[in-house]
């Protein structure tokens, strides 16, 4: 259903209790077409764009009466086109992966898929080139025996057309390149532990196996079951490394990195060590980020402290292991599955910085930037925020610029940090989701105001600003209490 409607538009720039820019008070217009998501309680709602016009196009009406409808960007992995469109998820548990033109047109379908798809760090992936996409249709659990490990059918597209290339079964985890694929599937027991992987390469045209690789058991320990749980894989020149996680009905988790030649044979072995935690099914706490000079990597295993936080070490191509910030908890949410919070491990578009937060026991969380041009950088602090505050989210333009939203529920800021400088606040208000132009130089963040005609009741608005110190407000929710998330600006 497409519609157009014609809304109010309320321009501004400080009001009270609202956004006001830190910067010369606004001057001028600013305009820009906004890809939003505006959900209401009954999980009905649509993906439309807002545009500062005062136009609304509605793209997709979601299904009325279906729990749990959502729209989100898939992966980390979500421009497309140069910037020109986004990939996006809509739908409820299944749904649909497409890619937006922001700037008009119809989404070209990429396929039906469970929405774990567009959660995982690596779980949706486009090809360098921006010719062809890959993801994996995570499966539901249909038997108790395949429990132990997310899988699903690992699928590649034309980004372009959204025709389907190939598909392949049991497919855990993969990288995608502009000549081909990696893959690693897994394949279990009659007792639901996977026994045997697979690593694959996928030319375009055929997949071969490159090694197999099975379980490390316990020395002098006799029939004990042990199975792969996570895993990573990466290609670095003509290798290819896996980080695989694993547990044993002892109780022992661990992780252990090999390579392979992409020409085929067997593994070898370059680091190995305990986990403090488990690699439980529905997280994605094992990554694998290589370097840019392509001499080691950053590895993320459970940290034991939740089931979304890891350890973060520095692993050479020697196999030195290397503790990064020794004993902190680095939280590792999933892509767009928590409104307010946002807070993955996210690498920078050009490769050279790693952005993460850490969280204490307290809650106590800090945003950090880690170098990654060689192994054994430290990392650098951006934000830190105490008791009962957090960092929102953080999104990476292709500029290099890192926006991000910090403070508490009732007071907090919507700052920036340019390649090599510091942090700058843009506004402050009481933000919860933003979005940024490919470019980073338009940002629109949702955010909480109080209704004027109820005490104590939160609404929602979108607001869209610039670092000129232009803000624009799109919309307001009223009472009906919709809210307004941010997915793609023009």
């Amino acid at each position: 259903m497409r519609r157009f409607l014609v809304l109010a538009l309320i321009a501004g720039v400080v009001l009270a209790g609202g956004v006001y820019s830190n910067f010369a008070a606004a001057q001028g217009t600013l305009d820009g077409r906004v890809l939003v998501w505006e959900s209401t309680p009954d999980d009905d709602g649509q993906v439309e764009v807002l545009t500062s016009a005062g136009v609304a196009e509605v793209l997709t009406d979601f299904q009325p009466g279906v729990f749990g409808n959502w729209a989100k960007r898939c992966s980390q992995d979500y421009w497309a086109a140069g910037g020109q469109g986004v990939v996006l998820f809509s739908g409820a548990e299944q749904g649909s992966i497409a890619v937006y033109p922001l700037a008009g047109g119809a989404p070209v379908s990429l396929g039906t898929a469970n929405r774990m798809a567009c959660a995982g760090p690596a779980s949706f992936q486009l090809s360098p080139n921006g010719q062809r996409a890959g993801y994996i249709d995570y499966l539901p659990d249909m038997d108790e025996v395949y429990r132990e490990f997310p899988y699903g059918n690992l699928v590649f597209v034309d980004a372009a057309t959204g025709t389907q290339q190939a598909t392949f079964d049991w497919a855990i985890s993969f990288a995608l390149y502009d000549d081909g694929a990696l893959m690693l599937r897994l394949f279990p027991d009659g007792k639901g532990n996977a026994t045997e992987a697979d690593l694959d390469w996928w030319d375009g045209s055929s997949r071969r196996t490159l090694t197999t690789l099975e379980p490390v058991y316990p020395p002098d320990t006799q029939d004990v079951d042990c199975g792969i749980k996570s895993a990573s894989v990466v290609r670095v020149g003509d290798t290819a490394y896996v980080l695989v996680g694993q547990w044993c009905e002892t109780g022992a988790s661990n992780w252990r990195l090999v390579s392979v030649p992409l020409a085929g044979g067997s593994a070898t072995q370059i680091a190995f060590e305990q986990s403090a935690g488990g690699f439980f099914p529905e997280s994605f706490s094992t990554q694998l980020i290589p370097t840019r000079d392509g001499t080691g990597f950053v590895v993320a295993v459970p940290s034991g402290l939740a089931r979304n936080t890891v350890y973060l070490s520095w692993v050479t191509l020697a196999g030195q292991i290397t503790p990064i910030m020794e004993g902190t908890h680095v939280i590792a949410d999933k892509y767009g599955e928590r409104l307010s919070e946002g807070r993955h491990m996210l690498v920078s578009t050009d490769g050279n910085t790693l952005g993460f937060v850490s969280a204490t026991g307290n809650n106590e969380q800090t945003l950090w930037l880690l170098d990654l041009s060689v192994p054994g950088g430290t990392p650098v602090i951006a934000e830190e925020q105490g008791t009962n505050q957090r960092i929102f989210q953080f999104v990476w333009s292709a500029s290099g610029r890192l926006y991000f939203i910090s403070g508490s529920i009732e007071s907090n800021s919507l700052k920036v940090i340019a390649p090599g400088g510091e942090s700058q606040r843009i506004a402050r208000g009481r933000f919860f989701q933003l979005a940024v132009t490919y470019l980073g130089d338009k940002i629109a963040a949702s955010e909480w105001f109080e209704n004027p005609a109820s005490i104590g009741d939160d609404l929602f608005r979108l607001t869209l600003l610039d670092q000129s110190g232009n803000t624009v407000v799109l919309k307001e929710g009223g009472v009906e209490h919709n809210q307004i998330i941010p997915l793609a600006i023009q």
